[in-house]
């Protein structure tokens, strides 16, 4: 680890010419415009086509539509020997990241982690998807989720969650498929991109409503402050997935100022 970091410490000086950016997320959009400026060649890897179609904008962008894992991520990395690694994925990819940060110390290349900064909030916080499923089986009254598709499985285990659970998701026409062979109910599923504003979210509470809002904490960028302020106004009890543990990184402006005390020597 020390004979890494020491390496990182002498790359960083260095002009970087050729950069790799992992994640779809807002940080990553915003970091790949940021060090496009400079000239620098982009790569950037997301996991999903719409994660893609996003990005579509962005002229002379390599952008790679995998999910990598360890030995993935080491392959790629050999290949190209980029100059910098960039992990811009959201708070919650914590498989994604690992891989990657491990790829990295194993190849002594430069590694940065984005992190978002947590929204300071009162809320019901839970540790996992079990323990929020297990309070809510002991409550009644509709239920709006928000934490994308990843975890929604686990929710068919709520007594009536056909009836129950209405879901905000991305447009993804292989997630709806995927929800509706659950057992999902079609007029249930609210399929759209945020972050939302205020006024939105507390149309969308009001419409099915909801007495309940599941939701992780994706920080001031990914609308938690406005989920946060709607749940209060309306009265609805907000329910949030703990981040994982996380290393320490740096946030947006941080990357900023670092990256360019580091161009320009």
């Amino acid at each position: 680890m020390a004979r890494w970091l020491h390496h990182v410490a002498m790359k960083n000086i260095m002009m970087f010419k050729n950069v790799f950016v992992l994640g779809g997320t807002t940080e990553a959009r915003k970091i790949i415009s940021f060090v496009r400026n400079y000239g620098i060649q982009v790569t950037v890897s997301v996991a999903t086509t719409y994660g893609e179609e996003l990005l579509e904008e962005e002229k002379d962008v390599q952008v790679l539509q995998q999910r990598l894992d360890e030995s993935g991520f080491e392959a790629l990395f050999k290949k190209q020997q980029y100059d910098l690694v960039i992990d811009a994925t959201h708070p919650y990819a914590k498989e994604a990241t690992q891989n990657c940060k491990k790829a990295c110390e194993k190849l002594e290349m430069p590694y940065k982690r984005i992190v978002r900064e947590e929204v300071e909030h009162r809320i019901l916080s839970f540790s996992s998807v079990e323990e929020i499923i297990s309070y809510l089986e002991n409550t009644q009254g509709n239920i709006l989720l928000t934490t994308g598709s990843k975890d929604l499985q686990a929710y068919t285990k709520l007594t009536h969650f056909k009836e129950r659970i209405y879901i905000r998701m991305l447009p993804m026409a292989k997630s709806i498929d995927e929800q509706l062979e659950r057992g999902y109910l079609m007029s249930h599923l609210i399929c759209m991109q945020g972050p939302f504003s205020l006024e939105l979210n507390k149309a969308m509470l009001n419409q099915i409503q909801a007495r309940y809002m599941v939701t992780k904490d994706s920080g001031t960028v990914g609308g938690m402050e406005e989920k946060v302020e709607a749940a209060r106004q309306l009265g609805v009890t907000l329910l949030c997935l703990r981040r994982p543990d996380e290393e320490g990184g740096m946030n947006l402006q941080q990357f900023y100022k670092w990256f360019e005390e580091v161009k320009h020597g």
